[in-house]
């Protein structure tokens, strides 16, 4: 394990390539580098809300190469329920890194153009971009581009029709995924990781590039 100045876990190297976003897109699905991310936050807003954990890991075919993970200090109290529903209190925060120092090392980790991934990625990914815009980090935002991430929410309901929920840890189960601590940010992105790759196996033949697995999530 490395550690950043900040105190923010960074667990090996991420993987980094010159490939271009094109490139990142023609890849296999069974091939390709998946950045899993997930937020833990104050509320559900992003642009009144704050961010208080992050976690991101990168996966090749199941296998982590990479982690970034950190609690945040936010710009505003946790509230006694979030407290409650995740572990995450202000005392815990304290001492944490500012949120420009964190969104400045997730990005350098991530890299250029990162294929996202969560369940209900859009949160996680509104939240990313609205707090790069708050913290003057604006050139970075294309590597929190909404139009190539993928929900593992969206992909469940395509590809696991019928469930009584789509909420995370139902998925998670259905795919023999287990999530021992939900609402903390390392937890969920190995839940949405498991969830991933367990429905990959269950994609057409037909779908072989991330391209192909984004349109295939998006109706297209």
């Amino acid at each position: 394990m490395q550690q950043s100045l900040f105190g923010c876990a960074i667990e090996t190297q991420p993987v980094t390539t010159d490939s271009s976003a094109q490139d990142i897109l023609n890849a296999s699905v069974f091939d390709a580098c998946y950045t899993v991310i997930d937020l833990e936050t104050t509320g559900l807003n992003p642009k009144k809300n704050a961010i208080t954990e992050i976690t991101a890991i990168q996966f090749v075919k199941n296998v982590d190469t990479g982690k970034y993970t950190t609690l945040v200090k936010p710009t505003e109290p946790i509230p006694p329920e979030v407290e409650q529903l995740t572990g995450i209190g202000n005392e815990l925060v304290q001492g944490a890194p500012a949120p420009v120092i964190v969104l400045s090392e997730l990005c350098a980790f991530m890299g250029p153009s990162p294929v996202l991934v969560g369940h209900n990625v859009q949160f996680d990914v509104s939240f990313l971009r609205e707090k790069l815009d708050q913290t003057g980090l604006g050139t970075y935002l294309p590597r929190v581009n909404p139009e190539t991430a993928l929900c593992t929410k969206k992909l469940a309901q395509k590809l696991m029709p019928g469930l009584p929920s789509y909420e995370g840890v139902v998925v998670a189960t259905q795919c023999g995924v287990y999530n021992p601590n939900p609402h903390r940010a390392e937890s969920d992105v190995r839940m949405s990781a498991g969830i991933l790759f367990a429905l990959l196996k269950r994609l057409d033949p037909s779908i072989q590039t991330v391209a192909d697995l984004i349109a295939f999530q998006n109706g297209q």
